[in-house]
């Protein structure tokens, strides 16, 4: 078992490939985009992996959001797993993740995949999408 930040396409596709594509409103290209300010200075969520056997079990999409009385809060914004063992395994991610990073509490939030502004390309490719499924 392996968990890494995601940061190369195959393992985006990896990821990508575990959610539930009808029910997931951005399409790869936008999650792609959604995702990809892993540097240390991006203000977007980052997002980390758990592999097994070179195939992606479970994800954890998260920001580091200061706070003037809490200090570092661990926000979780989206959470998605294959199986149980997925589940387990990044829950107890969660906490060795909040210690590294010095945060004083753990936010989980709804699964919000809130859509991004679209362009006519993107409406394009969801509603071929929603009819090919």
């Amino acid at each position: 078992m392996e968990i890494r930040l995601i940061t190369v396409k195959e393992d985006f596709e990896k990821a990508y490939n575990i959610l539930n594509q009808k029910e997931y409103p951005l399409s790869f290209y936008e999650y792609t985009l959604k995702h990809e300010n892993y540097t240390s200075q991006s203000i977007g969520p980052k997002l980390v992996g758990a592999f097994q056997d070179d195939l992606c079990i479970g994800t954890i999409s998260y920001k580091i959001n200061p706070c003037p009385y809490l200090g570092k809060i661990l926000e979780v914004k989206e959470i998605y797993q294959l199986n149980i063992l997925g589940h387990k395994v990044l829950l107890d991610f969660l906490d060795t993740l909040a210690l590294d990073e010095d945060c004083q509490a753990i936010k989980i939030c709804k699964n919000n995949a809130e859509r991004m502004d679209q362009n006519l390309f993107d409406r394009l490719e969801n509603f071929l999408k929603k009819i090919i499924h």
